[in-house]
């Protein structure tokens, strides 16, 4: 495939899935934005993927945090004044461990930097990605399954509603509400899972940043090339290849909602159970749960390892599964929608 003439943009790309991403998308001929916090080290990626790719496009735009909204801003102005066209969109950008901290708007900052942000940045440049009739990939994690939300402002705004996998689970319901909104203009939005990938995501944590957990992480985790795979399937894959039809017909764009998975992280067992469980659910959802932990456990310690032992023969295919139940609540996920608008201060229609 070529992606020649296109123009695609990741964040969070000086490092992990989004550096092989944007490697892989400038590989096929995008030119790449690299949306970064640290231009500095962006200089770095842009020699690498050059080196890699000769002849490759790759510019760094200004510094983007995504914990910001006044960053977030002046970065969606300097793409729609120097780019008429955007035709993928990588909402890759994330954390997972963080000291408790809020935004001046009061919102939590993990759910800032993997919600509210993207969010922001994506609505900003809304008018351009329905023009380009793009395509947009937010990176989500297997971890949304093992969650519910109560409710779309809590999870912005009290801390221990906003956590990783809750905002793991925004990002499916956001990926979800963004193709009922826009898919009627042309515009494609999905969620790609990666996987369990050896990123330094895990740097920061307490518990898998050394000793026995880290052991398995190094052992049995993928590379981040390989994690990246199903964000660049994802944002790549022609659009009608994996169209539903119902009854001979191809459902209807609002109503075609897909989640990108790989290799043993498409299982059944993982897809079609719920992971959540604990004070408050009924006994069957918590045996489901138990069930669903124990899939997940020998999913993420096998799937690197056979796909690495079989040379890609085995577990390598990429293709759209079930995401969580709770990923499918269209009430739930235009609330999120509405009530992320009004902190952004945007209109909560799109602007098209």
């Amino acid at each position: 495939m070529s992606l020649k003439g296109k123009v695609a943009l990741v964040t969070g790309a000086t490092s992990g899935i989004g550096l092989e991403t944007a490697s892989a998308l400038a590989g096929l001929g995008a030119t790449v934005i690299l949306g970064v916090r640290n231009t500095k080290a962006a200089e770095d990626v842009v020699k690498q993927i050059q080196k890699d790719h000769p002849g490759a496009k790759v510019v760094i735009g200004p510094p983007l945090d995504l914990i910001s909204q006044e960053s977030v801003q002046k970065f969606a102005e300097y793409i729609n004044k120097e780019y008429p066209q955007l035709h993928i969109l990588i909402n890759n950008a994330g954390v997972s461990f963080m000291s408790k901290t809020f935004t001046p708007e009061g919102v939590g900052g993990i759910a800032q930097t993997n919600h509210l942000g993207p969010y922001t940045l994506t609505r900003l440049l809304e008018k351009k990605l329905v023009a380009s009739k793009a395509r947009v990939v937010t990176v989500a994690s297997v971890t949304h399954r093992t969650i519910i939300m109560k409710n779309a402002r809590s999870f912005l705004t009290d801390w221990r509603s906003g956590y990783y996998q809750h905002s793991k689970l925004a990002n499916v319901l956001f990926a979800y509400e963004l193709q009922r909104r826009l898919g009627n203009h042309g515009v494609t939005s999905c969620a790609a899972d990666p996987g369990g990938v050896k990123s330094n995501i895990w740097d920061k944590s307490p518990m898998f940043s050394k000793g026995i957990y880290k052991t398995i992480i190094d052992l049995c985790y993928s590379p981040p090339a390989d994690g990246a795979k199903s964000v660049v399937y994802a944002a790549t894959v022609p659009w009608e290849k994996n169209r539903r039809v119902v009854n001979g017909t191809p459902v209807l764009p609002a109503d075609d909602l897909r989640y990108y998975s790989r290799g043993l992280f498409c299982s059944p067992l993982l897809c079609k159970l719920d992971g959540y469980r604990g004070k408050g659910f009924r006994a069957g959802q918590n045996f489901k749960g138990l069930i669903w932990g124990l899939s997940t456990v020998v999913t993420s310690l096998w799937d690197w390892p056979l796909r690495k032992l079989s040379g890609n023969r085995l577990a390598n295919r990429c293709k759209p599964v079930r995401s969580a139940t709770q990923t499918y609540d269209a009430k739930l996920a235009a609330e999120l929608w509405e009530v992320s608008a009004e902190l952004a201060k945007l209109p909560p229609q799109p602007q098209v």
